[in-house]
């Protein structure tokens, strides 16, 4: 297989190349698709937790949990760039949080919602302004137990590694 494409003829699945045309979405299916991938960069921060998603044509509206320990950083990380993203662009939203009911405890999430006639634009704006905000999580790298490491092995007084899988170290 060449590595240039070609813009004649017919593909492996026997479509006529020339005629193919991108399947067109409605706006439902649209808006559908924007609030996942926004829904999808909002829980990249690893701040929030996105538990409902809708959306209609033109608007996305976002239900999620934030830990109490991240709360400080998800209004400053993401709360405070969106809503200056969204003021910039003059997309009609807001971010808050909201109380409700459920099996007769009062519950809290945040929402996250706006509007925009170009949703996408709206969408890709608000997302780039947390993105590189976000707070940036180290992971720690711990070697693996392999061959010839105690594993699980009891000492001579009842607890630690034993010589078990032990090799004399000669000096």
């Amino acid at each position: 297989m060449s590595d240039d494409f070609d813009t004649d003829g017919m593909n492996e699945s026997g479509q006529d190349v020339g005629a193919f045309d991108a399947p067109d979405l409605s706006t439902q299916d649209y808006a559908d698709h924007t609030a996942k991938m926004t829904a999808n960069a909002l829980e990249a921060t690893g701040l929030i937790e996105i538990v409902e998603v809708r959306a209609g044509p033109g608007q996305v509206h976002l239900l999620g949990r934030v830990k109490k320990d991240n709360e400080r950083a998800y209004v400053e990380h993401v709360v405070d760039p969106s809503l200056e993203a969204m003021e910039d662009e003059e997309v009609d939203g807001h971010i808050c949080k909201q109380f409700f009911r459920r099996n007769g405890r009062k519950k809290y999430g945040w929402t996250f919602s706006f509007a925009a006639e170009d949703l996408r634009a709206a969408a890709n704006t608000i997302c780039n302004s947390f993105a590189s905000q976000a707070p940036r999580f180290e992971v720690t790298e711990s070697p693996l137990q392999g061959p010839g490491t105690p594993q699980g092995s009891v000492g001579a007084g009842g607890q630690g590694a034993g010589r078990k899988g032990a090799a004399a170290v000669r000096g």
